[in-house]
């Protein structure tokens, strides 16, 4: 029997780049899926995509614009983090980068694991067994 894996995902896209903001989601719920322990560590403009709101108003394949020609909603950046979470991908966030963006615990998503020191990253992407950079 294979060992759990361990993949680290740093995310530092966000509302910036917006078509950069799904695949982190999808594929971190792929991977947990398949038995792998996986963490979103967010900084710098990924940051934002924790502020409650700003991640439910991001779509992916079309900026702007949520709803497609047909009239159905496609999925926001949200809908892909909550996939995410439900696969048992843990979130966390860098404390320098919440502080930088003046954010209060009660403006963080609900789906937050929680918020560390830079150095916490560092230490977890060293026990890593891959870590993957958006």
């Amino acid at each position: 029997m294979e060992e759990e894996k361990k993949i680290v995902i740093l995310m530092t896209s966000g509302p910036r780049t917006p078509w950069r903001c799904a695949s982190p989601f999808y594929i971190a719920a792929l991977m947990a899926a398949n038995d792998a322990e996986v963490e979103v560590f967010f900084n710098m403009d990924g940051t934002h995509l924790i502020r409650r709101g700003i991640a439910e108003k991001i779509c992916p394949s079309a900026e702007g614009n949520c709803f497609q020609q047909n009239g159905q909603k496609p999925k926001t950046v949200y809908d892909f983090m909550r996939d995410a979470k439900l696969a048992g991908v843990k979130f966390y966030s860098c404390k320098q980068a919440v502080d930088s963006l003046g954010l209060t615990e009660e403006e963080l998503i609900p789906e937050l694991d929680g918020v560390v020191p830079a150095s916490e990253f560092a230490l977890r992407a060293m026990e890593a067994d891959k870590l993957i950079v958006f």
